[in-house]
């Protein structure tokens, strides 16, 4: 199975919170790139979130709805 890219962030608080409401649907999820952001504070890697291709679409779905409750106007 293939590993996809589903959205990135440059803020890990965010990542996280997008990952933890995919694992409540049953999704499996991973944030990669948290280790290189760590170690470079200064914006040197997004954080990348990432599911199987299996659920990418209904990941996709959740994405679109939280992205519409977290977006400024």
């Amino acid at each position: 199975m293939k590993i996809l890219t589903i959205k990135q962030f440059s803020d890990e608080a965010k990542a996280m919170m997008y990952k933890h409401r995919l694992d409540e649907e049953g999704i499996h999820c991973i944030i990669s790139n948290a280790i290189v952001s760590t170690l470079f504070p200064l914006g040197a890697g997004a954080f990348s979130l990432q599911v199987l291709e299996d659920d990418f679409d209904a990941a996709l779905a959740i994405i679109n709805e939280l992205d519409q409750l977290y977006t400024e106007d």
